[in-house]
């Protein structure tokens, strides 16, 4: 740990603002940084469109920027599909100009966010760690996997430590995109049922966004990683009954049925992440109960609604 200022991108969205409320917190130096106006946090926050350069240099320059947690870029392969060339541009490209400033101010640390999306579909639902091959189908899937491969460039050539979280369905307070937690949450409390899209055929593992936040930090403040990449998840498979019936605990009567057009989010075969790495090198183990989560999540809709 050091003194100098913790740059968070992202502070508008779910990882970006938790992590950075968290630094903030335990006394920690934080510029946030998002692309559109985010107020009311108790830290500077700048405007930074991706890719440009030079904002990540103006930034570390002026604010003594000495690591960065980039958790701002596009957040999944449902935003912007119909913009593939713009999706490289704001992942990848904005990684890369990242990276380069990371190298010329010799920067502590670079926390950047990969994806279960970067492994692609697997042939079988064995258990994955960090050594499978990436062979994603997506572009959002391709500019994570390029991107893990920019990082362990950049950090064997040229000396830049920065390492990837390879982050499965995170869930909580925050989350506005798709997420099936939130959306049995909601739905149970209008009355509905909530429509799921039937998956045999992959696993679900989801994650409470404070168990995340513990291993970015660690992965922040770690002396060394052996790693640039890392997988960031519950550590084993959820069958959709025991999620729904977590869910029932928080809100009565959450109901789930399959149905073709329902709820989709990475439906394709992945088997259980491993996080053993995870828990070697950053100590890295979920502790939320998906019952627990669910409460906080309906806490936070509840409080939302009435906003």
């Amino acid at each position: 740990m050091s003194g100098g200022a913790i740059l968070v991108t992202g502070v508008g969205g779910l990882l970006g603002g938790a992590t950075a409320r968290r630094l903030h917190a335990a006394g920690r130096r934080v510029i946030g940084m998002d692309t559109l106006p985010v107020t009311n946090l108790p830290f500077p926050v700048l405007r930074h469109d991706l890719p440009d350069p030079h904002g990540w240099h103006a930034a570390i320059a002026r604010h003594g920027v000495d690591a960065v947690i980039h958790a701002g870029g596009i957040s999944g392969p449902m935003v912007l599909r119909d913009t593939p060339a713009r999706i490289c541009a704001i992942n990848l490209q904005g990684l890369v100009d990242l990276l380069e400033a990371a190298r010329v101010h010799k920067l502590r640390r670079v926390v950047w966010f990969s994806s279960v999306n970067a492994y692609g579909p697997r042939a079988s639902l064995d258990p994955v760690d960090e050594t499978a091959a990436l062979h994603p189908d997506t572009v959002y899937g391709a500019t994570k996997a390029a991107g893990e491969a920019l990082i362990e460039a950049f950090r064997t050539e040229h000396g830049v430590d920065a390492v990837a979280l390879r982050v499965a369905s995170c869930y909580g307070p925050g989350r506005t995109t798709a997420c099936l937690i939130r959306t049995l949450v909601e739905d149970a409390l209008a009355g509905r049922v909530t429509a799921v899209r039937p998956a045999d055929h992959r696993t679900r593992q989801h994650v409470f966004v404070d168990d995340v936040i513990s291993a970015i930090v660690a992965a922040l403040d770690a002396p060394a990683l052996a790693s640039t990449a890392y997988n960031i998840g519950p550590g084993r498979a959820q069958e959709l009954d025991e999620i729904v019936a977590a869910v029932r605990e928080a809100v009565p009567g959450a109901r789930a049925e399959l149905r073709e057009d329902g709820l989709a989010w990475n439906v394709f075969p992945l088997g259980p992440l491993s996080i053993a790495a995870a828990q070697r090198d950053l100590g890295f183990l979920p502790s939320t109960p998906l019952a627990e989560g669910a409460r906080r999540t309906r806490a936070w809709v509840e409080m939302r609604g009435q906003a």
